[in-house]
C-alpha cells in the first residue's frame, strides 16, 4: 500500500501542473460529440475520488465484504456541470479529494488491507487491490487527456 500512496501523492503534485497550464478552450474541447473534454475527464476523476474515498472509509467500519456498487459516470459528469466549470476549480477539487484519499490510505492499519469488496458478478477484491486499481484508473484517464492535448499550443503536436 505504501507504493500506492507514494504514487497518489506524486500525482497530487504532477497532475495539477499538467492541467493548470491549459487554456479554457483546450480544456473544454471534446474530441468527438460523445467523448469527454479534458475538463470532463478531470471532473470524472473527481467523481471517482468521491466514490472511492467513501469506499476506503466504509470498508474499515462496515461488515465485509462490502458491495462495490458502480455509479452512473456519464450522468455524474453531466450533472456536476464540469464542462461549464473552470479547470482551476476542477483541479482544486481533485487535488483536495486526493490529498484526503492519500491521508486516509496512509492511516489504514496493515491488517485491514485485505478487507474485501464484492464486485458485480460475485468476484471479491481486497482494499489494497482497490487502492491500486484507483491509481491505474487515474493513469488511464491521464493518458486520455494527454492524447487530446497539443504540446505548446501547436495544433498538430500531441503529448506523449
Amino acid at each position: 500500500m505504501e507504493t500506492t500512496i507514494v504514487q497518489l501523492n506524486e500525482w497530487v503534485v504532477k497532475l495539477p501542473k499538467k492541467l493548470e497550464v491549459l487554456s479554457e478552450a483546450a480544456a473544454s474541447n471534446r474530441p468527438a460529440p460523445k467523448n469527454w473534454s479534458p475538463k470532463e475527464i478531470a471532473g470524472h476523476l473527481c467523481d471517482s475520488a468521491i466514490h472511492n474515498l467513501q469506499r476506503f472509509i466504509n470498508v474499515q467500519h462496515k461488515k465485509t465484504p462490502l458491495a462495490l456498487t458502480p455509479y452512473k459516470q456519464d450522468e455524474w459528469v453531466e450533472l456536476q456541470h464540469y464542462q461549464a466549470t473552470s479547470m482551476a476549480e476542477i483541479v482544486a477539487l481533485w487535488r483536495s479529494l486526493n490529498k484526503q484519499i492519500a491521508s486516509v490510505l496512509s492511516h489504514i492499519p496493515t491488517e485491514k488491507y485485505m478487507y474485501q469488496f464484492e464486485l458485480e458478478g460475485g468476484k471479491f477484491v481486497s482494499l489494497e487491490w482497490l487502492a491500486k486499481d484507483y491509481i491505474a484508473h487515474l493513469e488511464h484517464h491521464i493518458k486520455q487527456i494527454d492524447a487530446q492535448l497539443p504540446l505548446g499550443g501547436k495544433v498538430n503536436e500531441k503529448r506523449t
